[in-house]
């Protein structure tokens, strides 16, 4: 039976350099750098990071925050304290009966350990005398954003001065140049990884060498399993034969 538990939390004090808060209606995700006079934008849909061994959940709304635990069994929910931030960092603190339940999360790279798929923050929650550790934040949201310019494709890298670009927005299409012609599809993350649908484009011609590297492009986008960010920050875009096209923000 789903033990609930509903609790009104006030904010402490953690460090000197983060100041004492008080409960707020206004849920805030962490962000990257912020100046003393700046505030960390206000979440309009729930801030969610998950862990695993053991399994939990923690979901951070604009009146809520919500931990889920033993497999969805048990829930602690709290009214969402204000945030505290620090540079990349941002901590939210609640004080339960049964002790604090403290939320601190990282502007970091973070890789499920199960799924491996990359997620834009790194995530501790302590409650209960346990830490837990995972990861939050959309995975969209690292491939969304500038242009990516490819720089390899298969291992071999582009035709000097030619263009190759990947453009993914936030209404599941991904465009860009495909070396000769322009081109258009759809992509879908789901949490076993990232597909790409069959590209439609334009209808050019140009000299071999640039047709045969097109070809080879749009042949490894319709392969793609998954993605990862690699150390350099660069995009790999994965098949079942491993890395087939790396590439870097422009």
């Amino acid at each position: 039976m789903l033990r609930v538990l509903t609790i009104a939390a006030s904010c402490v004090a953690l460090t000197s350099t983060l100041a004492g808060c008080s409960t707020s209606r206004g849920a805030q995700t962490a962000t990257t750098a912020v100046a003393p006079s700046q505030t960390p934008a206000t979440v309009g849909t729930p801030f969610r990071a998950t862990g695993n061994e053991p399994s939990w959940r923690l979901d951070v709304g604009s009146a809520e925050m919500t931990l889920l635990t033993n497999f969805g069994q048990d829930r602690l929910v709290v009214a969402t304290p204000t945030a505290q931030v620090s540079g990349g960092t941002t901590r939210y603190v609640a004080r339960t009966h049964q002790g604090d339940l403290t939320a601190t999360i990282v502007n970091q790279l973070c890789v499920d350990s199960m799924s491996g798929m990359p997620h834009p923050k790194s995530v501790t929650v302590v409650a209960g005398g346990r830490t837990l550790t995972g990861c939050g934040g959309e995975p969209a949201s690292l491939l969304q954003g500038a242009e990516w310019s490819v720089v390899e494709i298969g291992g071999t890298p582009v035709i000097a001065e030619s263009k190759v670009t990947l453009d993914f927005a936030q209404d599941g299409r991904v465009s860009g140049q495909a070396s000769c012609n322009r081109f258009t599809s759809a992509y879908t993350l789901s949490g076993e990884g990232l597909t790409i649908s069959k590209a439609a484009g334009t209808r050019m011609m140009c000299d071999a060498a640039l047709m045969d590297q097109e070809r080879r492009f749009l042949d490894a986008l319709g392969g793609v399993q998954n993605f990862s960010i690699a150390a350099d920050g660069a995009l790999l875009l994965n098949t079942s034969k491993g890395s087939a096209i790396r590439a870097q923000r422009r």
